[in-house]
């Protein structure tokens, strides 16, 4: 790999990453007869956005060391059909390139520690596990675990991402945590759900009560009970009031909005579809109620044409804005 590609490159997003690797691959597997259609698409997609291009650079500038990585599950991934492999690959490899080609710098990074976590789920998924003590996990779109049970305590590391989880009685008395990168949420006999933000994480109580426990700042911690919804920061925790009739909605596939700001409406449906999703000032302000299905949000999309005055324009897959009518 050319240094220049780890030190003169910009920065490339995640998600951005992502796509160009998805774009790479399919040109890479493309049939012939399709290949000059592939590359079209691909030119406009390339087109539609400076960071698309940059990202596309990256991935020509480490296409080799791409094609020959010596991690055998990624070549296991590339040569075969299983599409939950193919889906890890993906993410693999955009690690890759958001590390800038570095196997080295790739395995200290949130991408690799979420593709090399014990449970993930993809962009749109739902996944339920059950937990060893009887209890059970529920990830969310792009989310992804490690369970760490020992002798003293019963861990879910949440790397990335929201997970609604059911403790179970133990018969050992052992706490039950939730580690995240700013703190812990220790549960007191609860079904509650943790999504982890860059600067903070929320918290909702559906039953029972947790402890919020900020990394660096122990007396800062906060009891939220049953009902209530609370954030944390490395260094702060508060209760913020009452959860809606909502929360949790999304383990059973459903976004159940009131009221919602479209730009707030379309920020939340867009984690559960890959790249851009955004809409024109001039409609950001509008509100949004109803339960929609999180399982095609290409089908909340168009529902959205039905009960407001607004058309859908996709200038490719991964790039959707929502205008006036």
């Amino acid at each position: 790999m050319p240094e220049s590609c780890a030190d003169g490159a910009g920065a490339v997003a995640l998600e951005v990453a992502r796509q160009a690797v998805d774009w790479w691959m399919k040109l890479r597997d493309a049939p012939v007869a399709a290949r000059q259609q592939v590359q079209a698409d691909l030119q406009r997609w390339r087109a539609a956005n400076p960071a698309h291009e940059a990202a596309w650079q990256r991935i020509e500038s480490v296409g080799q060391q791409m094609a020959g990585i010596s991690l055998p599950l990624a070549r296991a991934a590339l040569a075969g059909p299983d599409q939950v492999r193919r889906r890890r690959s993906v993410q693999l490899l955009a690690g890759l390139v958001v590390a800038g080609g570095s196997v080295a710098l790739l395995r200290q990074s949130p991408a690799w520690r979420a593709w090399s976590a014990d449970a993930v789920a993809g962009v749109g998924e739902q996944r339920r596990l059950s937990l060893p003590d009887g209890g059970s996990v529920v990830l969310n779109t792009a989310s992804a675990i490690n369970i760490r049970y020992d002798g003293a305590q019963r861990v879910v590391q949440l790397v990335r991402g929201e997970v609604l989880v059911q403790t179970a009685a133990d018969a050992r008395q052992r706490p039950f945590i939730v580690q995240t990168a700013l703190g812990a949420v220790r549960a007191i006999g609860t079904r509650f759900t943790v999504r982890a933000r860059d600067a903070e994480v929320k918290v909702e109580v559906l039953q029972g009560a947790v402890l919020l426990q900020p990394d660096q700042a122990p007396d800062a911690r906060q009891l939220l009970q049953a009902g209530e919804e609370g954030r944390f920061t490395q260094t702060q925790a508060q209760v913020q009031g009452p959860i809606g009739d909502a929360a949790g909605a999304w383990a059973d596939g459903m976004l159940v909005v009131s009221r919602m700001r479209l730009d707030a409406f379309l920020a939340e449906l867009g984690r559960y579809r890959r790249g851009h999703l955004g809409c024109d000032p001039v409609v950001a302000h509008w509100l949004v109620s109803g339960a929609y299905p999180l399982a095609d949000t290409d089908r909340v999309l168009a529902a959205l044409t039905s009960s407001l005055a607004v058309q859908v324009h996709f200038l490719s897959r991964y790039w959707v804005t929502v205008r006036p009518a």
